[in-house]
């Protein structure tokens, strides 16, 4: 098998996982012949890069894509806590992360009623529908979205997300931004009070910039909306791959969230994200020069038998597992919790269902993406 030429092309490869292993073998900030960004690949220098105050998650000069400039899209990326550094918006991340802690059990339950719903009787060939699907059914839900616009919403979320990578699709995503924006905003005035992850947010944000609140709480649909969808892909492909893991959590060996946790640095649905340099700094003991992009490695990382003994064997019970799927630092995302939850209660109804998951261990395709790791088909 042909390996990928860089770590963009690994992303939807069958098997990246020799190639990111040669690339952690190196260590070190490293660059390779015909792609242009530094690559951080070990776990050392993974860490190193995102903990480190040098490094910005966009480009000085940019910080919201050209394309998105100007339009419903662009606002609304320009307002993620996720895609900026310094204030206001460490406070906006606090009075997130305290809401999704608050609301959990709500999430639970709504992610069990939803994955009754979805996946009671699935089909192989629908599953990935389904799964992208799925986090948005539940958190559109919890957010107060009327069941009927809730297909409509899944639209909405997909145009959006594909805009910030296509400026193609940039029309598309200025429409499905501003009815997210819509919906979230006329239920956050709904009466007489907003529903209870909105309200939980909001209670938060007191003194905080009132004009993040709504931009954010639709981030949550938008960065739920793969990132969730590729770890229940994940999930089902260790139960594909491995017949006696249904065994092992039925005789309580494992329980269903340590498959998910597992699945999550084992086969991460986020493979890699980007950090920027705004000015010559050195970082990782690597000088870098202004304007530096690093392309950090998060699946490659997840494998370095140096934080991760056995890192290519699927462990469900791992003694002290290091996942850095979900980021470091300033930016670790604040859904970990969320996703794991929502994923767990999926990938539970989908085997209660019976579904037979073996055609999935011999050849499945994978979502176009640069970043994302998500089931695509048979």
């Amino acid at each position: 098998m042909q390996p990928p030429n860089d770590p963009y092309q690994a992303v939807t490869h069958p098997d990246p996982y020799p190639y990111y292993a040669d690339l952690c073998a190196r260590g070190g900030l490293q660059r390779i012949a015909g792609f242009e960004p530094w690559i951080a690949a070990d776990a050392a220098t993974v860490q190193a890069v995102l903990t480190s105050e040098h490094c910005r998650v966009r480009p000085q000069a940019e910080p919201v894509p050209s394309h998105l400039a100007g339009t419903p899209a662009g606002a609304l990326f320009g307002r993620l806590v996720r895609m900026n550094d310094g204030a206001p918006y460490p406070a906006v991340k606090h009075a997130l992360t305290e809401a999704l802690a608050t609301t959990l059990p709500t999430v639970e339950a709504e992610s069990h009623r939803w994955s009754a719903r979805l996946f009671a009787e699935p089909h192989l060939s629908r599953l990935p529908e389904k799964a992208l699907q799925f986090p948005v059914y539940v958190l559109g839900s919890l957010l107060g979205f009327a069941e009927e616009t809730l297909e409509e919403s899944v639209r909405e979320v997909d145009a959006y997300v594909r805009s910030a990578a296509h400026p193609a699709a940039g029309p598309e995503g200025a429409l499905g931004a501003a009815r997210l924006v819509e919906r979230v905003t006329a239920c956050l005035q709904s009466k007489p009070r907003a529903p209870a992850l909105l309200s939980a947010f909001a209670a938060r944000m007191r003194g905080g910039p009132v004009e993040a609140l709504v931009p954010n709480a639709v981030g949550l649909l938008t960065q739920a909306y793969e990132a969730t969808a590729g770890l229940v892909g994940a999930s089902l492909l260790a139960f594909a791959r491995m017949p006696g893991l249904r065994e092992q959590v039925a005789r309580g060996e494992c329980t269903l969230d340590d498959v998910v946790r597992e699945a999550a640095r084992h086969e991460s649905p986020v493979q890699n994200t980007r950090r920027f340099i705004p000015v010559r700094a050195t970082v990782a003991e690597q000088a870098l020069e202004a304007g530096a992009t690093v392309v950090v490695v998060l699946a490659a990382a997840n494998r370095d038998a140096r934080v991760n003994p056995q890192p290519d064997v699927f462990l469900p019970r791992r003694t002290d597992r290091r996942t850095f799927t979900f980021g470091l630092g300033a930016h670790a995302c604040p859904g970990q919790e969320l996703a794991v939850t929502m994923a767990s209660a999926a990938v539970g109804h989908v085997l209660a269902s019976g579904l037979e998951l073996t055609p999935l261990s011999r050849s499945v395709t994978w979502r176009a993406s640069t970043n994302a790791r998500i089931l695509g088909g048979l």
